[in-house]
């Protein structure tokens, strides 16, 4: 069931906490097995000439779209459409990345952002994950660890600190600071419009969370981050908001079936439930990509809300109007960082899909690939719909979604957990756009605090060579982020306002 802004006592009777029927249909589909992921193959990985692949990375982009398809579609949104056909080669306009990021602007309004929010910080601070990242980083970060989880441990991620400054002092909320860029293209849209338009934001909580981010959004409005912006009067009300249930977890036993998991917490035993993963969001916010498309919008991103790199990316939003394609979705060239993840691939049908390195496609081919010269294209989380195929093509979607089973072993126990990934609709979508974009711009994700330590280049003197310059190279980025697209300013070692 999903709800937008209710009280607490009324979501909770729309939304079960527990997904008891889907949560016993999983349980019989692993005793039966049953449990079948999507059916993937693999031919090759695409080339950068492929025609789906549009690059991004720099400003010397130079586009060329059909004049009939940019008329024809450009006209929909805007009645004096010609005065964004800048330039022609024949049967074509070009279009540079200034170009683009004008008509994105433009295209404002017909936009929403929604922001992947139902993750708690379990794995976050997570001792035993943080220390198997990396031994000798753990040594040195170990009481800043601790520390961080003693301050947030009970909280969602989305509403820990994104970053942490020189001096140890912790900096702006994932939230807050996703926020602040919409706000800033509200105030850049009005400055070239003349027109307050309203940030339009949508979130997909769990009933682990939902509360607590609640309670913070009451608190931040006040704050200077957000107030000095908010030209428009934005605030909580106007964040569209859907539960996602949990769905237990299970553990499996000595005779190969399956039990749902349970632990001891303060000498009384309980199951452990958790959130089944962020590709859940075409079924919970359903209602909510129903109530946008009914408003007038015409475009939704989502992204998860640890990637301090999610921001609008006004040229894809551009040609997505020029090409009226189903769904755009970036990815990177990948690098030694990005050792867990999606990759993109061809399958047998040369069909674009990701998939996760070590799943579909070992490892040992991939670093042979990359060995032998070639680039293969990483996942950087973000998706952008045409609402209109989105809401056409939502229950196939839904249906066809499928369930990974994933082993998982933290403080209190080893046990099998369900997700569904979003990217996977890549496979599920006609026709799919890849842009080809800077990691360091867009892809800055932080899914331990150990990662968020080492993107802030914190105590970066007592890093070992082979540390050093993947900080450095991840705070530069970091650094870039927080000044162009969340307009902080450095001062006195500190990012502010």
């Amino acid at each position: 069931m999903y709800l937008f802004t209710l009280c607490l006592n009324e979501v909770f009777s729309m939304c079960e906490v527990i997904d008891k029927v889907f949560s016993q249909k999983v349980l019989n589909m692993l005793n039966m097995h049953d449990l079948k992921g999507l059916d993937i193959s693999f031919k090759t990985f695409p080339s950068e000439s492929h025609s789906n692949i549009l690059s991004l990375t720099d400003n010397f982009v130079k586009l060329k779209f059909r004049k009939e398809l940019v008329e024809n579609n450009l006209k929909k949104y805007f009645d004096d459409y010609r005065k964004f056909l800048f330039s022609s080669e024949g049967d074509f306009y070009v279009f540079t990345a200034d170009n683009l990021r004008k008509i994105g602007l433009s295209l404002y309004p017909y936009f929403s952002f929604g922001i992947l929010n139902g993750g708690s910080a379990t794995s976050y601070f997570d001792l035993l994950k943080n220390s198997d990242f990396n031994n000798d980083l753990y040594f040195l970060y170990a009481n800043k660890i601790l520390e961080a989880k003693e301050f947030f441990g009970h909280l969602p991620k989305g509403i820990t600190p994104a970053y942490v400054n020189a001096d140890g002092s912790y900096g702006f909320s994932f939230l807050e600071l996703k926020i602040r860029h919409l706000l800033l293209l509200s105030r850049q849209y009005y400055e070239l419009y003349g027109e307050n338009i309203k940030p339009s934001i949508f979130q997909m909580t769990s009933v682990k969370t939902y509360k607590l981010i609640s309670d913070f959004l009451d608190g931040i409005f006040d704050n200077n981050l957000i107030k000095s912006l908010n030209y428009c009067d934005f605030c909580k009300s106007d964040i569209l908001t859907a539960i996602q249930p949990l769905v237990y977890c299970y553990k499996e036993l000595s005779d190969g079936h399956y039990e749902y998991f349970d632990y001891v917490n303060n000498g009384k035993k309980v199951f452990l439930a958790l959130p089944a993963g962020h590709g859940q969001n075409f079924k919970i916010l359903r209602d909510i990509y129903m109530q946008l498309y009914n408003s007038g919008k015409k475009f939704v991103y989502i992204g998860n809300i640890d990637n301090v790199g999610f921001t609008v990316n006004l040229k894809t939003l551009a040609i997505m109007a020029i090409t009226n394609d189903s769904a755009g979705f970036e990815f990177s060239v990948k690098t030694p960082l990005d050792t867990k993840g999606g990759i993109l691939i061809l399958d047998d049908d040369n069909n674009l899909n990701c998939v996760d390195i070590g799943s579909v496609i070992s490892r040992e081919t991939v670093l042979q690939f990359e060995y032998k010269g070639g680039k293969i294209f990483f996942n950087c989380a973000t998706g952008l719909f045409n609402l209109e195929y989105l809401i056409k093509n939502i229950d196939r979607i839904i249906s066809d979604m499928p369930m990974r089973v994933i082993e998982q072993t933290k403080e209190f126990g080893k046990y099998t957990s369900i997700e569904q990934i979003t990217w996977e609709v890549i496979k599920m979508v006609d026709n799919p756009l890849i842009f080809e974009v800077n990691r360091e711009d867009r892809f800055l994700p932080a899914k331990l605090f150990i990662n968020t330590l080492i993107m802030s280049n914190y105590m970066s003197d007592k890093f070992s060579d082979a540390f050093f310059d993947i900080a450095k190279y991840l705070n530069i980025g970091l650094n870039n982020v927080l000044q162009n697209k969340y307009n902080l300013d450095f001062k006195k070692g500190k990012w502010n306002v």
